[in-house]
């Protein structure tokens, strides 16, 4: 007689459910030895689907750290762009003086009073924007950009208004 056959027979044993925590004869439960290599059909199908999910808990967990990774690149990468958009003038190869340049980093990076320092006179006013890698003019550079190309940049003079 094994232990299993003897639980079947007691009457009068009842035992709770983990799962809704309601009670029921033990002879009435599915009872079953995990260490023989054939299990029932209902633990074997009770098997295969926790493990079914624990696999489709695997998969998401891996899609959401990829996510995650992809938006802390992406973060990172920004960040570095504005470190490097704020120290451009004084890299090498940038085109223009560092003391000509005035910073406003928006909507556009810089403006260029050329010839201000070195000749004491402005030859040009240049607005530069610095970009890396695939970096494109976002819509408000880009309205910029076509302002100037069309010659709709103005100089405004007003007079400072009284404080009293």
């Amino acid at each position: 007689m094994s232990v299993l056959s003897d639980l079947r027979k007691q009457r009068g044993l009842y035992v709770s459910c983990p799962r809704c925590s309601g009670e029921f004869s033990i002879a009435k439960a599915n009872l079953f030895d995990a260490t023989d290599t054939q299990l029932p059909r209902a633990a074997f199908e009770y098997l295969h689907a926790r493990r079914q999910e624990l696999a489709e808990g695997k998969r998401d967990l891996l899609k959401r750290k990829q996510s995650i990774d992809r938006s802390r690149i992406a973060a990172q990468a920004v960040n570095i762009g504005q470190v490097v958009e704020a120290i451009a003038p004084s890299l090498p190869g940038f085109p223009v003086a560092v003391s000509d340049c005035r910073s406003l980093f928006k909507p556009i990076d810089y403006v260029v009073f050329r010839g201000l320092t070195e000749k004491r006179r402005v030859d040009s006013v240049l607005f530069v924007d610095v970009k890396s890698g695939r970096g494109r003019l976002s819509a408000t550079q880009s309205q910029v950009k076509n302002l100037v190309e069309s010659g709709k940049v103005k100089l405004v003079v007003t007079e400072r208004p009284e404080f009293s």
